[in-house]
């Protein structure tokens, strides 16, 4: 009985590292989803149509909040593509590495060549209904998005 019993308890714990090593492989396999739409017609819409389906709601709004304080023909403080830290793309040789960042969050660390020059951008991804979303963006020029973002609501930036 003492052996049934250390068995169930030793599976038992098993389960929560196996559960967090398949949440990170579905973390790694949705950032290289994003990265291999760039090479697909039309490309990604990630701020636009696909939003709901890549970003948190709180990033959601946070965009739109900064595109509807935007002055009518001004360039708000996103003036190309996050995920990329470009305005055109030619993307290739994506390598991605997910790490646990606490229960049910994750950081994905991508490097990439665009137009043969390397880049790096490291995601804050967050389950959300069971699904992986971005709810942070950094990389060399931008710290933070959501940071950019804040700051440009603000008026701190222009």
């Amino acid at each position: 009985m003492r052996r049934a019993a250390f068995a169930l308890v030793a599976v038992l714990a098993a389960l929560p590292a196996a559960a967090a090593a398949q949440d990170l492989a579905q973390a790694r396999t949705f950032v290289q989803g994003l990265y291999a739409a760039y090479g697909k017609a039309p490309g990604p819409d990630y701020l636009g149509r696909q939003a709901k389906a890549t970003l948190t709601p709180a990033l959601i709004a946070l965009v739109r909040k900064e595109a509807a304080h935007t002055p009518k023909g001004d360039v708000g403080a996103l003036d190309g593509d996050p995920f990329c830290n470009c305005q055109d793309y030619k993307i290739s040789r994506v390598q991605v590495a997910v790490a646990a960042a606490g229960a049910g969050k994750a950081r994905a660390d991508v490097t990439f060549r665009n137009f043969g020059e390397p880049q790096k951008v490291t995601l804050d991804l967050v389950a959300v209904g069971g699904q992986w979303r971005v709810e942070d963006i950094h990389e060399d020029g931008t710290p933070s998005l959501v940071g950019l973002l804040r700051d440009s609501l603000k008026g701190t930036i222009r």
